[in-house]
């Protein structure tokens, strides 16, 4: 009987479901029938295909055990309630299983397998492999504590091809829905025998020939055996279908699979709901049936309710001679809501968190022998002893061949065909050798010359696979290649073939050593003779399983401890890129990501590029290149944006370091640190700063400084499809993990977003993701800094996710800054300089501006956009082409900013990054924007309608492709981007008296005085013009209507322009009203 779910918090309420399905633990079935219990009976009676779930419960309540089945037939089973039906079935069953015992060696059946582990839940990328004949190490089980996977095993041998696919479906479905409803994590194995007919969890594999098929009928039957309303939650339970493949004792591969198929009833997904489930072909009779009286014949019930119950799926709508058939399943439905919260605990409870790990730096150090670099290392020569390989693995392995080893001792027989001496041979040379090549019958100097040992990569066969040689099992191998395999390790091992002490032996292993008699094991052991000791081996696996294995191995062996020697939490992409990144060549030529603990994996220009919205700071940024040193400083000197070179130089030696505001210390050592604490997919930080504070200097040099502790990264467009955008960044921080929690979490700096919205979707985008790519974690994934101007320029406090850069300089930055003697000394706050400075430089570069030159007017036009846009510029394009100059040229360079004659030290050349990248110009700041409107305004007579007139109706401007859309959107912004001006009395005084803003004040006055209060704020908002409006108002109010008719005629089809002329024309035929009521 099924025992209640009673809780009491959270702890009792665990313990009380673990306690209820120990209760219910499947009994192992004896070899022998007449031994089963009635439990035993009913558990072999689940497994029986064609037979309903509530034929077992029969047996079970008559008491029917083993003694009882074997005498039974077909009419008794009749008399106690079994239909004919699953009667014939019954006893078919029966006599094939005596039969099989009959014929089946006793031997066979006895033979004792060798333990293994499961293949690892909820993965599909690894590359661990099943060995026939080897024994699951865990037993067919309930729920546990429901993350713990539950298992079920089913041998899938006495199908035929007809009724294989039905069957899989069959069983994947009361499997899945009893996890399901149970709300426990399980994987049912198809291919993994059980009693009596093989040892429990015996691994015997299935022939696949379509593995898209089982996929697909899996999809479809999911679709019709739940109901409408819960599809989509049983799709998303139900995990596709795995194969692992299984190989062959003597480490060769087959052509079989274990099938396997893993549930996850996450809460977030399941909630409170129960799940049951209807048969395929009683869906299907109903469809045709189309009203008509279903088949009264039926005997499959047309719904069933599985729940885990010990070892097997039980079906509480199962026909009962119970006196209350219903009580069980109404007990259990009742705790679903209780059994619900306790899965959400456990889930939380078991969320992932991110070890800290110093073994990329361990690597670094012990395969250069304490050097950390492969150009200066310690170590001479290599020896790669190595195993199976898996195919994924292979394209992680390419340090081997910077490694250019002296020998391979290879195990693996497939090596030559499939594997990694196959790969190897296509990048460099190898001469391939069997043991018996080492036996010392000459001399040393003879034999090695034979071996090219200088030359060429000796490639060991160690276990056949050449020459017509056969690989052994490994219970024979030592008995056929052991004594070889000694005479390969003694040759190597003599001081006068490798050098003495310089010479290291790496172990890896591609595959786990389970086993005591593995030939990795009797060969570390030769070794660790040999050399006597450890400190010239290192071994290195890429999990925690796979060392715990070989750890344990060598201490039984051995009797050492090896843990010292190994590295084990890295994969072998991060293996691969630290060594690579240990070659000075390498740092030069390739591209390296962290990823925490000093490790690095490669990042491949293929996957570069698909993160085309991201602008990637790799690990090793500008070295190798040989950018001009003090053309960039000039150029950020004169108030160009800052490059990831400035910081670069700034370390080299002999350079002075890069000046750093007072928050840089404070976001580095506390900020950060505490948002990654956060238990949050996605966190944000905000850095709000003035214009031209250096705010984005700052956010660049923070990215700079931890580019090998985060995955660092900037967005190329504001613009851009955020959702594109989160798929990207979390491709990044998986990049090379796989199915692994990622260790370093990714660094997104977002500039200039006008809207914290839009910041905030961008967030939401990005946490869906890691939901959708299942990433879990109890610490932040991805930090969104985004640098962000401010409209105040009053210091604000910082808060947790917030730092504000102001524009005034501490005593402390003032100092650093103001005594600085390199070009970054002028890298500060330019409103903190002497404003009599700066308008002696403008003052002495414009004597000689003249209004009618071409450069003078370009000059004019770009100091408008600088002073009254935001971010304005001139592509270099436009300014060829209003300048009247060549384009380009393909092969050289042509640097705009010098076309300006004597004041090209106002220009700064930029790169303005969107959709398309391409070359533009600014003013160098917005300080000296200022002062060059002004003195040409004053002192050169050349106004504002001037300027605007110029850029309005020059075609010139408007030509070119290359950036006419931004500077279309920078003349737009700055007629119709609005101030509020009611009650600015600074404006009203300069007023012209019959200006049509001068009747809009007046209009808006008398109408905020009759208006309740609350709407007066409606009234002020539609009060809106553009600064450079309100300007024209106070300079030259009889041009106002001139700038607006060139602006709609270059702007025709806009709605604001048109809106703005509008408002224009009715302000005019007010006053002309008002006049006339004034006569």
């Amino acid at each position: 009987m099924f025992v209640s779910l009673v809780i009491y918090g959270c702890e009792e309420g665990t313990n009380a479901v673990m306690a209820d399905q120990a209760e219910k633990k499947e009994e192992d079935l004896s070899p022998d029938i007449k031994d089963w219990s009635k439990h035993q009976v009913r558990e072999w009676a689940l497994k029986v295909n064609g037979v309903d779930d509530g034929v077992p419960e029969i047996l079970f309540l008559q008491d029917i055990n083993g003694l009882s089945l074997l005498i039974f037939k077909t009419t008794d089973l009749h008399a106690i309630g079994v239909k004919f039906g699953p009667a014939k079935l019954i006893i078919h069953a029966r006599d094939e299983l005596m039969k099989l015992k009959k014929e089946e060696p006793t031997s066979f059946r006895n033979q004792p397998g060798r333990p293994c582990k499961p293949y690892p839940f909820y993965r599909y990328h690894y590359t661990y492999r099943y060995i026939e004949g080897s024994i699951l190490d865990i037993t067919e089980s309930g729920s546990l504590d429901f993350i713990e996977p539950c298992h079920e095993y089913k041998g899938f041998t006495n199908t035929t091809d007809e009724n294989r696919m039905s069957k899989f479906i069959y069983e994947v479905i009361r499997f899945a829905a009893a996890c399901m409803n149970s709300r426990t994590n399980g994987t049912i194995h198809f291919g993994i025998g059980d009693r009596p007919q093989f040892t429990h969890g015996q691994v015997l594999g299935v022939a696949v020939e379509d593995k898209e098929a089982y996929a697909n009928e899996l999809k479809s039957a999911i679709d019709v055996c739940f109901g409408h309303k819960h599809k989509q939650a049983a799709q998303m339970c139900i995990k596709p279908p795995r194969f692992v493949g299984v190989l062959n004792k003597n480490m060769t591969s087959s052509d079989k699979y274990v099938i396997e198929v893993d549930i996850v009833p996450e809460s977030v997904i399941c909630e409170e709901n129960i799940y049951h489930t209807f048969n395929m072909d009683t869906k299907k009779a109903k469809k045709k049936a189309k009203g008509r009286e279903a088949d009264k014949t039926e005997t499959k019930p047309s719904k069933q309710f599985y729940v885990r119950d010990g070892g097997s799926s039980r079906n509480l709508l199962a026909t009962t001679t119970s006196a209350k058939p219903m009580e069980e399943y109404n007990q259990f439905v009742d705790s679903v809501a209780q059994r619900s919260q306790l899965r959400k605990q456990a889930e939380e409870k078991h969320l992932s968190v991110i070890k800290s790990s110093n073994q990329g730096s361990r690597l670094s150090q012990m395969i250069t022998g304490g050097s950390l670099s492969l150009d200066k290392s310690h170590f001479e020569c290599y020896v790669i002893v190595t195993n199976k390989s898996h195919p994924i693995q292979l394209e992680s392995l390419g340090f081997l061949v910077e490694l250019n080893p002296t020998a391979v001792l290879d195990f693996d027989p497939e090596s030559a065909e499939c594997g990694l001496q196959k790969h190897f041979e296509q990048q460099s040379t190898v001469s391939v050798h069997l043991p018996a090549q080492y036996k010392i019958t000459e001399g040393v100097e003879d034999i090695a010359n034979k071996l090219k040992l200088t030359r060429n990569t000796s490639w060991v066969f160690c276990n056949g696979g050449i020459k017509d040689e056969a690989p052994s099992d490994i219970d024979e191998w030592l008995m056929d290649k052991g004594a070889s395999i000694r005479d390969v390790i003694s040759f190597l091992c003599r001081k006068d073939v490798l050098p003495n002490k310089r010479f290291l032996v790496i172990f890896l292993l591609l595959s786990t050593v389970s086993e005591q008699m593995d030939p990795l094991v009797e060969t570390f052991s030769t070794f660790a003779q040999e050399l006597r000791g450890t400190e010239q081996i290192l071994c290195i696996c890429d999990n925690e399983k796979a060392f715990t294995s070989w750890k344990d191995l060598i201490k039984a062996r051995c009797g050492i401890d090896i843990s010292g020697r190994c590295i084990y939490e890295l994969n072998f992409a991060e293996v691969n890129g630290t060594v690579l990144s240990l070659l000075s060549k390498n740092r030069r030529s390739s591209r390296f990501l962290p990823c925490g603990g000093g490790s690095q994996v490669l990042l491949e220009k293929k996957v570069e590029r698909s993160l085309s919205t991201l602008e990637i700071l790799c690990m090793n940024q500008c070295e190798g290149g040989n950018e001009d040193k003090i053309a960039i400083e000039e150029n950020f000197y004169k108030g160009g944006k800052v490059s990831w070179w400035n910081f670069y130089f700034s370390e080299q030696p002999g350079s002075t370091p890069f000046i750093k505001r007072d928050k840089f210390d404070f976001i580095m050592n506390a900020v950060i640190p505490d948002l990654c604490s956060l238990r949050k997919a996605c966190v944000l930080f905000n850095l709000m700063h003035v214009p031209g504070c250096g705010g984005t200097t700052l956010a660049m040099h923070m990215l700079w400084a931890l580019r090998s502790r985060y995955r660092c990264a900037v967005l190329r467009d504001s613009k851009a499809d955020f959702a594109e955008v989160a798929e990207q960044v979390v491709k990044l921080l998986m990049c090379h993990h796989e199915e692994q929690l990622p260790r370093v979490p990714v660094l997104l700096m977002i500039d200039d977003f006008d809207d914290m919205e839009k910041v905030s979707d961008l967030q939401q985008l990005i946490e869906k993701e890691c939901v959708k790519k299942n990433i879990q974690s109890k610490s932040a994934q991805v930090i969104l800094l985004s640098c962000m101007r401010s409209e105040s320029s009053e210091l604000t406090e910082s808060t947790v996710n917030t730092v504000f850069i102001g524009n005034k300089l501490s005593e402390m930055e003032q100092k650093h800054f103001l005594n600085a003697k390199t070009f970054y000394g002028f890298m500060v706050n330019k409103i903190n300089l002497n404003p009599e400075y700066i308008q002696g430089v403008v003052q002495n570069t414009l004597k000689s501006f003249n209004k009618n030159e071409k450069h003078a007017q370009l000059l004019a036009v770009l100091i408008l956009l600088n002073v009254y846009g935001n971010d304005a510029s001139l592509s270099s394009s436009i300014c060829h082409k209003f300048l009247g100059l060549q384009p380009t040229p393909v092969c050289g360079t042509d640097r705009v900013e010098e076309r300006f004659g004597k004041f090209s030290t106002l220009i700064a050349s930029i790169e303005v990054k969107g959709e398309v990248v391409y070359k533009a110009v600014e003013i160098i700041n917005p300080s000296f924007a200022q002062y060059c409107l002004q003195e040409i305004t004053s002192t050169h007579r050349m106004t504002i309608v001037d300027i605007l007139r110029l850029l309005l109706m020059t075609d010139e401007f408007y030509e070119n492709t290359e950036g006419k859309d931004k500077l279309m959107q920078d003349v737009l912004n700055i007629l119709v981007e609005t101030h509020s001006v009611v009650d600015q009395s600074q404006f009203h005084s300069s007023i012209h008296p019959y200006s049509i803003l001068h009747y809009c004040f007046s209009f808006l006055k008398r109408l905020k005085s009759v208006l309740p209060w609350g709407q007066q704020a409606k009234v002020e908002k539609k009060a809106q013009f553009s600064l450079i409006i309100q300007h024209i108002q106070r300079d030259t109010p009889e041009l106002a209507e001139e700038v607006l008719l060139h602006a709609l005629k270059r702007f025709e089809d806009n709605n604001s322009i048109a809106q703005l002329q509008s408002t224009y024309y009715q302000l005019k035929d007010l006053k002309r009203a008002e006049a006339r009521e004034q006569k």
